[in-house]
């Protein structure tokens, strides 16, 4: 066989195995992992370390790494590409707010207990600066910013002077400063910062010549940090998942991180509880934080959607509330309209019944009082015609009669005239009397069947009065008339009249000893059309009460001892003025 034949079939399996391994390595994908660069130089060891590592494992992807400036991250589009991203802590925050990153594992240094206690800053000032020994004496100073440093500074820095009770937002101001610890030692010399807030790792890498010449302000003791710091301690650098990446690629990848040894003292532990720094974040109201996303009116109903539907159903149940209410209004305004109305008719109805009951009591006792002219005028009469007949009627005589029947003539009509006014309700003609002498004769006008009087009247003092006698009687007439109806089935009744002077006016009383009147019925006498007997309609002691109202007194029902009833009406005199 020729010498070129065997040479190509020896070669021949070499030259197909490394055109299969050049296309499988042709057809590998890449895996995109970008890196903040602003702080980034103290974990770039384990950064590289880790690339590194994944290189020589993955076969399916080629890792490749790309460090994004902060300004370009608050955009969007720059994690459009991106499977993996390495922040600090509060870029990661706000990219897992508003993008919706997922943090897959956290950077540890070895001088921390913890993932969630391995960031903080130290505050520094140079040891010949007297004038600031404490926190509270930068108020008003100038704070030195590293140039490449992450926004972590002055976010913890910020927050510590908020929880040792600074409230001023302008309590100290920043200044980034570009150089080397050179440049900064200088800084601090010449005045143009008071103090430098840096990373306590890149401070320890600093050479022992340049920390000697510094003083750490409020350095914490007793912490899960070691390395001399002054704020409290914080999750720190994390490298958390975007939507691109897989879900079975980003389980594989948290377990392959956790697997890696330390490197400079830095290791990737589980993911870190960053709850703390979105709060601490949110309450300093941080621009850096709030400027990754403006959200959409969309993506502010989809985040709030249970709220907005809460919003809806409340203002939905506001909605059919006010309806509801409107309506039930509207019944209870036609209700009230048609109420009223009943309410005005009745009592229209009542005051009819009332002037009724008034004009038919008086015309009782205008009956009674024109007995006496009526009898005058027919005596008179008699005797003129007796002495006519005789023939012994002269002029004197004649004169005289006829005097005395225009008297009594005039009075009869002046009765007559007062029930009038009554029933036209007009205001009736007062004048001064004597009240004995008007109540004594009523209660001569009641007798039994032995002719014996059933009022015995009682009076202290004769009392005169100024208003209208027939109206005075028609009262005491009431309450003496209900005073004998009460006693009617009483072995041995007993009513007394009593009449006594009041301030200026007159006190009169009615007290019976009738059966025993209950608190109810007691409180059913004061109001009108209520009455304690049967087919009574309750306007006697309505007319009571509205004529001792239009002399400004009242009526008071008590019960009398032992048993029965006592009326007291109070009564004033007051001249009233000509209408």
């Amino acid at each position: 066989m020729p010498l070129i034949i065997r040479l190509t079939l020896v070669l021949l399996p070499f030259c197909t195995v490394c055109t299969n391994s050049y296309s499988y390595e042709y057809v590998r994908t890449p895996l995109i992992i970008a890196v903040q660069k602003e702080g980034s130089q103290e974990i770039r060891p384990l950064i590289e370390s880790t690339l590194k590592s994944l290189s020589q494992v993955e076969r399916t992807r080629v890792p490749e790494l790309r460090y994004l400036s902060l300004e370009s991250l608050k955009d969007q589009s720059s994690l459009k590409d991106i499977d993996y991203l390495i922040a600090s802590a509060s870029v990661f925050a706000a990219l897992e707010k508003y993008s919706g990153l997922k943090a897959v594992a956290s950077v540890k240094p070895a001088v921390s207990f913890s993932a969630d206690h391995a960031s903080s800053t130290a505050i520094l000032v140079d040891k010949q600066n007297l004038s600031v020994k404490t926190l509270k004496d930068l108020k008003g100073k100038t704070i030195g910013l590293p140039a490449q440093s992450s926004p972590e500074e002055r976010v913890q820095v910020l927050n510590e002077f908020k929880m040792q009770g600074f409230k001023e937002s302008d309590f100290a101001t920043f200044k980034r400063i570009s150089g080397e610890y050179g440049k900064w030692l200088k800084d601090l010399k010449n005045g143009s910062i008071d103090a430098l807030a840096l990373d306590p790792l890149a401070f320890r890498k600093l050479p022992e010549s340049i920390r000697m010449r510094m003083n750490l302000l409020e350095p914490r003791i007793k912490d899960d940090y070691i390395l001399g710091h002054t704020t409290a301690t914080y999750p720190g650098w994390v490298m958390a998942a975007t939507l691109k990446a897989g879900k079975k690629e980003t389980v594989y990848l948290e377990a392959f991180l956790k697997s890696l040894r330390p490197v400079e003292g830095l290791s990737w532990a589980p993911q870190a509880d960053y709850r703390q720094t979105h709060q601490v974040l949110t309450s300093l109201d941080d621009p850096f934080y709030k400027s990754f996303k403006k959200r959409t009116w969309r993506e502010i109903v989809e985040e709030n959607l249970v709220w907005w539907a809460l919003a809806g159903v409340v203002l939905f149940s506001w909605l059919l509330h006010t309806l509801f209410t409107n309506r039930l209004v509207n019944m209870r305004t036609r209700q009230l309209f048609e109420a009223n109305e009943r309410r005005l008719k009745a009592e229209e109805y009542y005051h009819n019944l009332e002037k009724a009951s008034i004009v038919g009591q008086m015309s009782n006792i205008v009956a009674h009082e024109l007995r006496q002219p009526l009898a005058a005028i027919s005596n008179y009469s008699l005797a003129m015609k007796r002495r006519l007949s005789k023939g012994n009627l002269d002029e004197d005589a004649l004169s005289f009669a006829i005097s005395k029947l225009l008297a009594e003539s005039g009075r009869a009509s002046e009765i007559i005239e007062h029930v009038q006014r009554y029933a036209k309700g007009k205001p009736s003609d007062w004048k001064n009397f004597s009240v004995s002498e008007l109540l004594k004769p009523i209660c001569e006008n009641y007798r039994d069947s032995q002719d014996i009087p059933l009022v015995r009247f009682y009076c202290r003092e004769e009392q005169n009065f100024i208003g209208d006698p027939l109206e005075i009687e028609l009262v005491a007439r009431n309450l003496v008339k209900n005073a004998i109806e009460a006693t009617s089935c009483v072995k041995d009744p007993q009513i007394l009249l009593e009449l006594c002077p009041e301030n200026g006016g007159v006190r009169i009383t009615v007290a019976d000893n009738g059966p025993q009147i209950s608190d109810e019925a007691l409180v059913n006498l004061r109001e009108p059309l209520k009455s304690t007997k049967i087919g009574g309609l309750g306007l006697g002691l309505s007319i009571v009460k509205r004529i001792c109202e239009s002399y400004e007194g009242h009526v008071e029902f008590s019960k009398n001892s032992p048993t029965g009833l006592k009326v007291t009406v109070w009564l004033y005199s007051k001249v009233r003025e000509e209408r």
